[in-house]
């Protein structure tokens, strides 16, 4: 179980290493991105090889667990497949965004800082991912939230800056909202360990229930689920390309596993308040997939519109999550690791070439960039086919676990899986603009000039996209 441990280390030890040689490195000039991107990329490939080493201890199924000190109030780690697969993920993101920065980056940015919270945000994602008790989440996921408002005000823009205060007051009042329940749930327990949830509801009574739900609500801010989503389209839409990327990449989906790990000892419990936690995810499903769909239409930024698909897709997931089932986690897990692999080579490919527009992500500037660039447009095609959960990429296999999920459960959630196919159908219309406006349709004006390592990140995401769709089986076997 060290190998957990030497992760986190060598992340925090990046974040602070970031500083250090971007103070020593000021005499290499335009080649201080390249040295400190390639070091941050070295580190987070040396966290996931750490990783993959590791994950043999636990294949077949189980559970490690390790508390360094005995107290009630210390904290614990857990670490499973389903666990280890999104780390995975967030280290895969991690190093992509990494490279990526490495060859875009103006020397003028401030490139230390920039890396320190990249490292800082990864490492507090495995932190949370890990947790195995209720305070050591919200310890991890504080160092998550601070990591990402400096992220998304990185370019210190009136419109970034707006958009990481309204980030800040949302997700400060789920923090707040999650503690108040950690009390009500700690007051019925006496425990604060996530596998002690499931007497909550079997013995805590209404104010038992309340806490679950307060601790819930409170993830959910930074999950994007209606009605607390509003502060993810300023975020993504007034963020750098890179920074989006890497956002909607791991603070989302991040503290969307956090939910699955506060949900899962629930299982089992049969009573009638765990019939209404179950039921109020099943509303709250449905109002996110749907809000997320439909404001994606009115969009004419693409990440804008990708964070409302992001907020449609956290809704799919959430579906699923709502059966309580084995099924239904996998399928969360899975398609955490598939979603996020194409929304941040999406987020990547719309900073390509570097020139205002691309910057912008604006659809009336980018129209005709994929027709100009043959690669371009084979990657924004690949990438919105992608998305929709087209074949032979991974996102057709977990949108289907998805489906199967719901329909193993029987009962109202055949109907929540009728809600999810024609959602993904809703989605056709907003991608095929994308690609009717980015790929088909001419520019008359000159390609953006880019190197070729600015869209290397992008295929290496999308080649490991369509590696797992043809993998399915194998992966979906070992979780």
């Amino acid at each position: 179980m060290t190998w957990l441990l030497t992760i986190m280390e060598a992340l925090f030890a990046g974040a602070m290493l970031s500083m250090i040689a971007d103070l020593a490195g000021r005499r290499f000039g335009k080649h201080r991105a390249h040295i400190i991107g390639a070091m941050a990329a070295a580190l987070l490939a040396f966290s996931a090889a750490e990783l993959l080493t590791g994950w043999g201890e636990i294949l077949g199924g189980g559970a490690l667990i390790i508390q360094p000190i005995s107290s009630i109030f210390a904290s614990v780690y857990v670490v499973t497949s389903l666990g280890n697969l999104v780390i995975l993920a967030v280290l895969a993101a991690g190093t992509a965004v990494a490279v990526y920065t490495a060859v875009t980056f103006d020397p003028k940015e401030n490139i230390g800082p920039f890396y320190a919270l990249l490292m800082l945000l990864v490492a507090s994602s495995v932190g949370v991912i890990s947790s195995g008790d209720l305070l050591t989440l919200f310890l991890f996921w504080e160092g998550l939230s601070v990591a990402a408002y400096g992220l998304i005000s990185f370019e210190r823009r009136d419109i970034s800056l707006e958009a990481a205060m309204k980030y800040f007051f949302l997700a400060a009042t789920g923090s707040l909202v999650y503690l108040y329940g950690v009390g009500l749930v700690y007051t019925t327990t006496g425990s604060i360990r996530l596998s002690d949830l499931g007497a909550v509801l079997q013995s805590g009574g209404p104010v038992g229930l309340l806490g679950m739900l307060m601790i819930l609500l409170g993830l959910g801010v930074e999950v994007a689920l209606f009605p607390v989503h509003t502060w993810l389209p300023d975020a993504y839409g007034s963020a750098p390309a890179f920074t989006g990327g890497l956002h909607g990449r791991v603070v989302n989906e991040t503290l969307l596993f956090a939910m699955l790990k506060v949900v899962q000892p629930l299982v089992g419990s049969g009573t009638q308040s765990f019939q209404v936690v179950q039921l109020a995810l099943v509303a709250v499903a449905v109002m996110t997939m749907i809000v997320g769909n439909l404001g994606a239409f009115g969009q004419g930024n693409l990440r804008r519109m990708l964070a409302f698909s992001s907020i449609a897709q956290m809704g799919y997931m959430l579906a699923a999550l709502s059966t309580f089932t084995v099924l239904g986690f996998i399928a969360v897990s899975f398609h955490i690791w598939n979603h996020g692999l194409v929304k941040s080579n999406f987020f990547l490919l719309s900073g390509v070439g570097g020139r205002k527009g691309f910057e912008d992500a604006d659809l009336d500037r980018l129209e005709g960039a994929g027709h100009e660039d043959r690669t371009l447009g084979v990657l924004y095609t690949a990438s919105s086919l992608a998305m929709l959960g087209s074949p032979p990429f991974g996102t057709f296999w977990s949108e289907i676990l998805i489906i199967q999920a719901l329909l193993s459960a029987s009962g109202v959630f055949s109907w929540l899986a009728v809600v999810v196919l024609l959602n993904v159908v809703v989605s056709i219309g907003y991608y095929y603009r994308v690609v009717n406006r980015v790929v088909l349709t001419p520019s008359g004006t000159p390609p953006p000039k880019r190197g070729l390592l600015e869209t290397l990140p992008s295929i290496a995401l999308m080649a490991l996209s369509v590696a797992t769709g043809l993998a399915a089986a194998y992966i979906i076997g070992i979780l």
